[in-house]
């Protein structure tokens, strides 16, 4: 339970364990509609999640976090004014899914050897993060990344090369 996690903030004057469980869960429970119709993520009447938004295909977040991610719905999104909300909604759910560096994951693409069964396991379980960088995350950034005009023009987003120029330049060669 994310609650017990000192990183959850919770201290004995926010109530029971048990009790905001409980409010988060009806919380969340009483949003489903609004939640299912914006991001595709789905609770039941009896606050089961049953689905969580796609935002690339072949990308799973790390599913370690959802508690955390369920408990930042609750208390983290500004629910009150419909900007607000989706800013916030969108923060903390970009945070669920951002690639997390794990340094005790072995990576198999620095051809380091896995010592016990235990990290081989892990490895099955958890994609290496250069793994989903190189291979889901760039080719989304090819495919679907189109910058606000604001972000090219205050150099966030650079172009650095052009395939098409590469090619007039080689072909002097």
């Amino acid at each position: 339970m994310i609650l017990n996690n000192p990183e959850s903030g919770w201290t004995e004057d926010d109530g029971s364990k048990e009790t905001l469980a409980k409010y988060i869960e009806e919380f969340l429970t009483s949003k489903a509609e609004m939640l299912k119709d914006y991001y595709s993520l789905e609770i039941n009447e009896a606050g089961e999640m049953l689905s969580l938004p796609l935002l690339l295909d072949s990308y799973t977040p790390n599913l370690d976090n959802l508690p955390r991610l369920l408990l930042k719905l609750a208390t983290e999104v500004s629910w009150d004014a419909e900007q607000e909300c989706f800013e916030s909604f969108s923060r903390e759910l970009s945070s669920f899914y951002a690639v997390q560096y794990d340094p005790y994951l072995v990576d198999s693409s620095n051809n380091d050897v896995s010592n016990t069964q235990s990290d081989q396991e892990s490895l099955q379980k958890h994609k290496p993060w250069r793994w989903i960088t190189e291979h889901v995350i760039f080719p989304a950034f090819r495919t679907e990344l189109i910058p606000p005009r604001q972000m090219a023009e205050d150099g966030s987003v650079l172009q650095i090369a052009d395939l098409h120029d590469l090619y007039k330049v080689f072909e002097r060669c």
